[in-house]
């Protein structure tokens, strides 16, 4: 009886965590089942009602909560604010979870990237309000980081070249803004994957040195760290790809010649100039790549070309349905 007490208790001073629980579980439930689109809205309408209300008519647990991450830290407006972007960050993660269940995937894949990017603020202010108070431990990391980064960078940069060259049989010095998008993103990616391993060596050393939004803020960063990892393997070629569409577009030809033939298309990028060869990025809705154009020119004017394919991938989908 003692226990079920116990349960009783908790069950009654936490009915706001209960009920959010038990909603999204419901969520991902009816989502996980093969029904229409009007009844998975239906759903999420009356989710978010339930999660409203609930916030309403229990204000007390809803006010525990925000003082858990924002009002304990009274004269602390650093604090205050890492709390905040840590609290926005976990919302912005339960209800991607609730809305991709209900096949909202656009967005939920906003949310997701929310998440992602309110974490890494939170645990940007986090990490320096501990160094701030006196954490050699953050002041250390601190200092590898920023002997290491470059090092990390140049060898990335030089990786980022290779690969493009490989995919292209072009140097990349030769299209300076795609060479500028392509490394930036390129070394933004491989930076993301060496944030799992950080993550983690500071989640297992600092816990127990953090309290209140701290611990809530190392979790979440692991969470994002996490969810990037796993990520990345199936989203680099797409990420890769979109950058790539930016820049030709920007900065590749839209067309070209071939003795007196025009070359265009919709999905094609060129870069060359009155050559008998171009290189040729090709992009659409599938596929992805590089080709190489070649001209064929007679003394009748009656000109042609072929193209052979250099490096052609798939286009994944950004969520499985």
């Amino acid at each position: 009886m003692t226990i079920l007490k116990k349960i009783k208790n908790i069950s009654k001073e936490n009915r706001l965590d209960l009920i959010l629980l038990l909603t999204f579980i419901f969520s991902a439930v009816i989502g996980s089942l093969d029904i229409s689109k009007a009844l998975r809205e239906i759903t999420g309408a009356i989710s978010v009602t339930v999660i409203i209300s609930s916030v309403i008519f229990l204000p007390h647990r809803a006010l525990s909560i925000l003082r858990f991450f924002i009002f304990q830290y009274e004269g602390r407006t650093l604090k205050k604010v890492a709390g905040t972007f840590s609290m926005l960050s976990w919302l912005a993660l339960l209800f991607s979870y609730m809305v991709l269940s209900l096949g909202f995937l656009v967005l939920g894949r906003y949310l997701l990237l929310a998440f992602i990017l309110l974490t890494i603020v939170a645990s940007i202010l986090t990490f320096y309000d501990l160094e701030k108070s006196g954490n050699l431990h953050v002041r250390k990391i601190r200092l590898g980081l920023w002997f290491l980064l470059p090092i990390f960078f140049i060898f990335t940069n030089a990786l980022a070249s290779s690969y493009f060259t490989q995919m292209s049989a072009l140097t990349i010095s030769s299209v300076p803004y795609t060479e500028f998008c392509w490394k930036f993103v390129f070394s933004v990616m491989a930076l993301l994957l060496l944030l799992q391993p950080i993550s983690y060596m500071i989640f297992i050393t600092q816990t127990d040195k953090t309290k209140g939004y701290q611990t809530a803020t190392l979790l979440g960063l692991l969470l994002a760290a996490s969810l990037i990892m796993v990520a990345m393997p199936q989203w680099g070629g797409n990420i890769l790809a979109s950058i790539l569409d930016h820049a030709t577009k920007f900065e590749w030809r839209n067309e070209v010649m071939c003795g007196n033939l025009k070359i265009k298309s919709a999905n094609q990028r060129y870069f060359g100039f009155n050559s008998d060869k171009y290189t040729v990025y090709f992009s659409n809705a599938d596929h992805w790549g590089f080709y190489e154009l070649k001209c064929m020119k007679d003394h009748e004017n009656n000109d042609s070309f072929k193209l052979f394919p250099i490096d052609i991938q798939r286009r994944g989908p950004w969520f499985k349905h």
